[in-house]
C-alpha cells in the first residue's frame, strides 16, 4: 500500500489553512500566521493518496533543515489527518494507519532526527512504534504528555449560583474558596489589549521563578500576542482588584470552538489578590461568548504548574510525542 502515497511539499497559505481548519487535529499552533509569527524554519507536505490529499504534515526544522526540533511555542505539529466522518470506523482507522506509516518511513529516511508532538485525538501511534520492529533500525520513541480540557457549554447561559455550574463543583476544594474570594472581593475581568503591561509581568512572573527574559525578547512576545489578536488568532484577559489595579493577564489562542491556553502573567507584589484564579474562571463566559465550547489548558506536564490546571476540575487527555534519532547520524 505504501507506493500509493506520497509526500508533497507545500506552502502554507489559504489552502493549508481551510485544510487544517476542517481537520480534527487542526490546531492554532499549526496556523499558518502562527507559524509566520515565530520565524522559523519548517517543511510542509501534504501526504497524498493519488491526487487526494488525507494529511497535512508540519515540520519545525534546524538550521541545516536536516533535523525535526519542534518549538516550544508549537504544543502540537506533525500530522494533520484530514476529516474522515464520512468514512466508517474500519476505513478511518485503516486510511489514518496507512497515512502514518508511509510518512513515519518518509521521516526516518529523509531526516537525522525526529520530534514530533501530536494532536490528543491521534489515539492510534503503531504505525510509528513498528518502524524497524523486526530489524536493529532506528526504531521511534513514545512519551506520553497530558493536557486537562474543560468544557465550558454551560457558561453559554448565565450561571446564577455557583453552586450550579458543574465546572465549579468539579474544582478543588482550595480553587472554590478562590473563585469565591475573588467575587466577594469584586475581582472583575475583561479583555484586554494591554500587550506592553502583560509583556512586563510576564518578565517578572519568570524572574520570580530565577528566569531572566531581556527586553528585546518580552517585547517581541508583546508584539507577536498583539499580531494574533488582531488576526482573530488570540484573545487575551486582564483581571483586576476593586481599585482598577491589574494583576493578572492571560492569553487564549482560537481555533473553531476550541481555545487553548497560551501565555499567563502576573503581578507579584499582588499575589494575594485572586486574580490569578479570576483571569481563567471569570474568562469562562466571555470565552463562551466567543462559540468557545472547550477550553485546553495546555499541558499539565510541569510540577510547578500542573497543580494549578488541574485544580479547575478538567478532563485528563493524553497525547504522544514521538522521537526518533539516529545514533550514526
Amino acid at each position: 500500500m505504501k507506493n500509493k502515497f506520497c509526500l508533497e511539499h507545500c506552502e502554507l497559505d489559504q489552502h493549508w489553512d481551510s485544510f487544517i481548519t476542517t481537520s480534527p487535529h487542526g490546531t492554532p499552533f499549526v496556523h499558518s500566521q502562527f507559524i509566520a509569527l515565530l520565524g522559523v524554519k519548517y517543511h510542509a507536505y501534504y501526504c497524498c493518496k493519488g491526487k487526494e490529499k488525507i494529511a497535512a504534515v508540519l515540520l519545525i526544522v534546524d538550521e541545516s533543515e536536516t533535523r525535526v526540533i519542534g518549538h516550544h511555542d508549537v504544543i502540537h505539529d506533525g500530522i494533520v489527518h484530514r476529516d474522515i466522518s464520512h468514512l466508517n470506523r474500519a476505513q478511518g482507522n485503516s486510511e489514518q494507519f496507512a497515512a502514518q506509516e508511509y510518512i513515519a518511513g518518509y521521516l526516518s529516511e529523509h531526516y537525522t532526527q525526529v520530534q514530533l508532538k501530536l494532536h490528543p485525538a491521534i489515539k492510534d501511534i503503531r504505525a510509528f512504534l513498528w518502524v524497524n520492529y523486526h530489524n536493529d533500525g532506528p526504531k521511534y520513541a513514545a512519551t506520553p504528555r497530558y493536557t486537562s480540557l474543560l468544557e465550558l457549554g454551560e457558561f453559554t447561559s448565565a450561571i446564577s449560583a455557583l453552586e450550579q455550574s458543574d465546572n465549579y463543583k468539579n474544582s478543588s476544594v482550595s480553587r472554590r474558596q478562590e473563585i469565591r474570594y475573588g467575587i466577594k472581593k469584586a475581582v472583575t475581568v475583561s479583555e484586554s489589549q494591554d500587550f506592553a503591561l502583560f509583556a512586563k509581568y510576564y518578565g517578572m512572573t519568570m524572574a520570580r521563578q530565577g528566569i531572566e527574559i531581556d527586553s528585546a525578547q518580552l517585547n517581541a512576545l508583546a508584539t507577536r500576542v498583539s499580531r494574533l489578536a488582531q488576526l482573530g488568532l488570540l484573545c487575551m484577559y486582564q483581571a483586576q482588584n476593586r481599585d482598577q489595579k491589574i494583576g493578572s493577564f492571560a492569553t487564549y489562542l482560537l481555533h473553531r470552538d476550541t481555545a487553548y491556553y497560551f501565555y499567563g502573567a502576573n503581578n507579584p507584589e499582588m499575589r494575594d489578590s485572586h486574580t490569578g484564579t479570576a483571569v481563567l474562571w471569570q474568562a469562562f463566559p466571555l470565552l463562551a461568548q466567543k462559540g468557545v465550547s472547550r477550553l485546553d489548558l495546555e499541558g499539565i506536564n510541569s510540577p510547578q504548574r500542573g497543580w494549578f490546571k488541574l485544580s479547575f476540575g478538567g478532563n485528563i487527555e493524553q497525547y504522544f510525542h514521538i522521537r526518533l534519532t539516529k545514533t550514526d547520524a
